[in-house]
């Protein structure tokens, strides 16, 4: 429990600066503030002042540029990459102007996701969730999705989801923006219930009424707080964290891959045409990459054949300095003893030699210019061709 003279919220020189387009934009500078323990604070300013960007750094869904910000005394920004996240999940309940429920899942069920990302009993939580909607006059409408519960029915169901981890600090982000009259007053009554038990409310609000009611205005124009005054008595409550029954660590993963699993069936279920379309599209992804790929394969498979009838090991040998010699013809260095010759190298493992001549060969009363090849009998071995029944391929002289 933090020390009630210590800020649980601390920030010095904070700075929040974005990037748009070619420009620098500094929508928050030099912030100091100090936000003590079951405080009830109103942040109040026009549209665009700032405001909305200081509470999502308050509440750890943004990280300043430069400055510091210290929650319980403890530097966040040195903490590790992972701090922010942790501290939204163990001490901060928000409020959204827009409730952000899931569509198919029902009351309890929407109450009960920031405990399964905490890690916490599925029994334990289910039934806190439960309490909770029962406290805040749900307890009747359990069972109903989103969509079948009334504005200020889904503020209350965010209110609990809020409150799931115990919402040491509340931050509400414009809470009655989308309620009627009516139902705006039930929530700003339920706020500060809240704060009598000790939370710790952030409001941020345009609505000078809402900010009345508040116990600190703090007032911010242009990125810059220009007032910070109190309405009226300093009521904070010291409140002790509520512990919940957590399960073992090495449960935890295997908790929310079921969780999501189940989410995750749960709104394939209740849209199946998306998931048709879906899964159709998968279906012929996969189909195009693997026919492409099996045609790629097949057609290098072909030329690979192609090359190896060739002879991949085969050696050539013609007399000349290389293809083209015009003086090739004159060469006479090259007898038959010299594939003999070679023949007997362990390199070898077939030997043929090669003479050639054109002819006119002549069939009954049909002639025709052809070109006469001799061989010897490793020739078909050498070239690695099978040996024709009753035909003499006609081949250059080759080694193998």
């Amino acid at each position: 429990m933090t020390d009630s003279k210590t800020p649980i919220i601390s920030l010095r020189g904070l700075n929040r600066v974005f990037a748009t387009g070619g420009e620098a934009v500094t929508v928050l500078k030099d912030i100091d503030l100090d936000i003590h323990q079951g405080e009830l604070v109103a942040i109040i300013g026009q549209s665009g002042s700032g405001k909305s960007t200081l509470m999502n750094i308050l509440g750890c869904s943004d990280k300043a540029t430069s400055g510091s910000y210290a929650f319980g005394g403890k530097d966040v920004g040195r903490l590790g990459p992972d701090a922010p996240a942790e501290q939204w999940r163990e001490h901060f309940g928000f409020i959204f102007q827009r409730y952000q429920l899931l569509p198919d899942l029902d009351a309890v069920e929407n109450v009960e996701i920031p405990a399964i990302y905490a890690g916490v009993d599925a029994t334990a939580r289910r039934q806190r969730a439960i309490d909770l909607l029962t406290r805040l006059g749900l307890g009747e409408r359990l069972s109903h999705r989103p969509n079948a519960l009334s504005g200020g029915q889904q503020q209350r169901v965010s209110v609990a989801r809020a409150l799931m981890n115990g919402g040491e600090v509340i931050p509400a982000d414009e809470p009655t923006g989308a309620l009627d009259s009516h139902s705006g007053k039930e929530l700003l009554a339920l706020l500060h219930e809240l704060h009598n038990d000790g939370h710790t409310i952030i409001i941020v609000t345009h609505d000078a009424s809402i900010a009345a009611q508040a116990e600190r205005v703090i007032e911010i124009s242009d990125g810059v707080i220009i007032a910070d005054r109190r309405n009226g008595a300093e009521t904070r409550t010291d409140r002790s964290k509520q512990t919940i029954r957590r399960i073992a660590r090495w449960r935890e993963g295997l908790d929310r891959a079921g969780e999501a699993f189940r989410m995750a069936l749960r709104a394939m279920v209740a849209h199946k045409l998306r998931t048709f379309l879906t899964m159709l599209g998968i279906i012929i992804g996969i189909a195009s990459v693997v026919s492409v790929v099996a045609l790629g394969q097949g057609s290098q498979q072909t030329v690979l054949n192609n090359i190896a009838s060739i002879g991949t090991n085969t050696i050539n040998i013609y007399p000349g300095t290389g293809f083209g010699d015009r003086r090739s013809a004159r060469i006479e260095t090259l007898v038959p003893s010299d594939a003999a010759a070679i023949g007997e190298q362990p390199f070898a493992d077939s030997v043929s030699p090669q003479v050639s001549s054109n002819a006119t060969v002549l069939f009954r009363a049909t002639s025709s210019n052809a070109t006469v090849t001799g061989v010897g009998a490793g020739f078909f071995q050498s070239m690695a061709a099978p040996l024709p029944m009753g035909w003499a391929s006609l081949r250059p002289a080759s080694i193998r």
